[in-house]
């Protein structure tokens, strides 16, 4: 599965399994979208704090659906705790290292919860394919495709944020094949590699080793991520950058590619190309949560 690090653990072949799973979930996405909101709203983030008030309104009218959907099939309202444990690791684990930092922008709060969502609907398809049950799996895809609907809702919502943070996106080129991918991800990739790398030397040479060594440490990291071997070794410049330029320009490549392999994963049509896009997103977010957080 390649939106998910970790296969969920089990089949699901009964619907009281399925609610109770399912009402985890969203009461899980209330509790995350409420958070951010009031996280917006503290840092004068009006119109990102509304869309996560949105979602959390929209998740808390699931949670009502979910007990109602019960009622219909004369089972038991199910117990969202005891299901917790069911959910993908990813999505718990994403939100906790995001909403730790202290500079988090609604760019990459939207960014993630972009990602959830798909691993949301990633693991729903996971349950529908590994079911044995007929009803299971018609619902499990329903719910599946409600998770990419609030997908595309975020996508919209990020792509503002983007523009009211640093202005119109450039045109990308979608990739219509995995070979077509690697490509572009290894010329990307190596670039941000090679400046990341200048950008490090940069502040080493400005006395900042601590900024520098994360700077290296990402660089590494990009180039071990290029999958083509067509990519090259290309030649980085930090120019006479000071160290909050350098960590500027630093934020700025990794912000590009973010938004780039998002933009790839929101028009693929290859799921290879999907999984791979949304990977690299993931990557790009970390790293710039990495130098949004503060020094030791």
């Amino acid at each position: 599965m390649p939106l998910l690090h970790q296969e969920p653990q089990g089949s699901v072949d009964r619907l009281d399994e399925l609610l109770g799973i399912a009402l985890a979930l969203e009461v899980e996405a209330v509790r995350r979208y409420r958070l951010l909101a009031d996280l917006m709203d503290r840092r004068g983030e009006g119109e990102a704090a509304a869309t996560f008030r949105a979602l959390m309104a929209e998740e808390e009218d699931h949670v009502d659906a979910v007990d109602g959907w019960a009622q219909e099939l004369g089972l038991a309202a199910p117990d969202a705790p005891a299901f917790v444990w069911r959910l993908p690791p990813d999505i718990a684990q994403s939100w906790e290292e995001l909403t730790e930092r202290t500079r988090l922008t609604p760019y990459q709060a939207l960014s993630l919860a972009v990602l959830n969502e798909q691993r949301a609907f990633a693991f729903y398809s996971y349950i529908s394919a590994g079911t044995a049950d007929e009803a299971v799996r018609r619902h499990a895809e329903s719910l599946a495709a409600e998770e990419l609907r609030h997908a595309a809702l975020l996508r919209r919502e990020r792509r503002k944020a983007y523009r009211r943070e640093r202005g119109e996106l450039p045109q990308v080129v979608r990739p219509q094949s995995a070979a077509e991918f690697d490509r572009l991800a290894a010329g990307l990739l190596s670039a941000a590699a090679a400046e990341h790398a200048a950008l490090a030397a940069r502040l080493a040479a400005l006395g900042d080793s601590q900024r520098a060594d994360l700077l290296s440490r990402i660089a590494e990291e990009e180039r071990a991520l290029c999958r083509s071997p067509s990519a090259g070794n290309a030649a980085g410049s930090a120019g006479a950058f000071g160290v909050e330029q350098a960590m500027q320009a630093a934020f700025a490549l990794s912000d590009r590619l973010a938004e780039t392999f998002a933009d790839v994963a929101a028009g693929a049509g290859d799921e290879t190309v999907l999984g791979e896009a949304l990977r690299l997103q993931e990557t790009a977010v970390r790293h710039l949560s990495l130098m949004s957080s503060p020094r030791d």
